[in-house]
């Protein structure tokens, strides 16, 4: 991960599009102070390194407001991992990466995330979201690239905007509910990407965890198949596979320090595809 750099003061612009803004100092949100901002989404937030939140807002006479959010992050690679968590959306080609629909633009550029909404989509409301995202991306030089994690995803098959990096429990529930219990021993030492796949008429899911150690990875393999395959039939190593109870295939593999999860998918080659298709060799080319 990259470490925090010196401070970037951002300027917002004091007028874009006849949107003029209201207070030059803004909203400064602290981590401690994330709860009080919003209401059952700061944990998210907190959970990719959250550093800090300045929000602006904008106002035009006879018009919706527009609110930029500009989110300070541990590193590049916690600020895309914020934007992941919804990466559906038309490409606005703002910042490193960048979503816009209905008038709410999501980008991330270096270790920042900015979310900009206006109340109401016009094209004049979509014309000074996008000018405002240009001004904000054009204050901050890139820092870092998307998660190495991400380049060990398979190509083939690979629904792209379904990707999230993340690092925790709370993160995987939001995606994709397993268990209460923390199977996975997730925390914020590990990273974790996860995928949707289609191959003709069959889908699936693929989660990649890299664990701080071997022994961390196989403990959580052989935490989840205590709980969530109890009772199964697994086949042998190295590509463990299981049919749960709504008929769905389930795959394992451990490999070192990464455990991968192939699942929702009604037939079994399609998870050993996965497993075996995922990169595990520094450098090495996807399959």
């Amino acid at each position: 991960m990259a470490a925090v750099k010196e401070p970037i003061r951002l300027i917002p612009p004091s007028e874009i599009h006849g949107w003029k803004l209201s207070d030059a100092k803004g909203q400064e949100v602290p981590p401690k102070k994330i709860f009080d901002y919003m209401d059952g989404a700061g944990e998210l937030y907190l959970a990719y390194k959250f550093h800090g939140l300045w929000v602006w807002t904008y106002h035009r006479d006879g018009d919706t407001s527009i609110t930029v959010e500009a989110y300070e992050m541990g590193s590049p690679e916690e600020a895309f991992g914020v934007l992941s968590q919804d990466l559906d959306g038309e490409n606005a080609k703002i910042g490193q990466e960048s979503v816009y629909g209905v008038g709410l633009l999501r980008f991330w550029q270096g270790r920042w995330f900015f979310s900009i909404l206006a109340g109401v989509e016009t094209p004049q409301t979509r014309r000074a979201v996008l000018d405002l995202g240009r001004a904000f991306a054009a204050q901050i030089s890139p820092e870092g690239e998307r998660p190495e994690l991400l380049s060990r995803l398979p190509s083939e098959g690979l629904a792209a905007h379904s990707i999230h990096y993340f690092h925790t429990q709370i993160c995987l529930n939001s995606y994709y509910f397993f268990a209460t219990e923390n199977l996975l021993q997730l925390n914020e030492q590990t990273e974790a990407v996860m995928a949707d796949y289609r191959f003709d008429s069959q889908s699936a899911r693929i989660l990649i965890v890299r664990y701080p150690s071997t022994l961390a990875a196989a403990k959580a393999r052989a935490k989840f198949r205590e709980v969530y395959l109890k009772g199964l039939t697994i086949s042998p190593e190295p590509l463990q596979t299981a049919q749960i109870e709504n008929g769905e295939w389930v795959g394992l593999r451990l490999d070192g320090k990464y455990l991968i999860v192939a699942f929702q998918s009604r037939v079994r080659d399609i998870c050993q595809r996965l497993l075996k298709a995922v990169n595990l060799t520094k450098g090495g080319k996807q399959q």
